[in-house]
């Protein structure tokens, strides 16, 4: 059995706000942050990045998001539609129960594959391919 390949590839390294890795071809985008606008553009800017170099499959680990306002419901419709646009899909984890209230109040929960954890959800996307 080969040893899950794991590697650190932010855009902007060491930012407080996110960080995105690769575990089996599988792009994890920890976001730590997700009510100010300026700081999702940016995070998009570094997922536009990794799409740009040909990976449009992204988990989003949003276990240190307690709450979201319409900023973070706008960001998480955004990074959709961009990896939908270029072939790939979303999964959302560690989605805190306030947060999983508002994607259902919204409409928004059926556009998104919901996993308990990274490593399940990086694991039902390498199924599916």
């Amino acid at each position: 059995m080969i040893p899950h390949l794991e590697t650190n590839v932010s855009a902007y390294p060491m930012n407080p706000n996110y960080s995105i890795t690769t575990k089996d071809s599988v792009q994890v985008l920890k976001v730590h942050n997700l009510l100010n606008e300026y700081i999702n553009k940016e995070i998009l800017r570094a997922v536009q990045s990794k799409i740009d170099d040909g990976f449009s499959t992204f988990v989003v680990d949003l276990k240190d998001i307690q709450f979201m306002n319409s900023v973070g419901l706008n960001f998480l419709i955004m990074l959709r539609a961009r990896t939908i646009d270029n072939g790939g899909h979303v999964a959302v984890v560690n989605a805190s129960q306030k947060v999983m209230q508002l994607l259902e109040m919204t409409k928004l929960l059926p556009m998104f594959q919901l996993s308990g954890s990274v490593e399940e959800a990086v694991e039902s996307i390498s199924n599916d391919k």
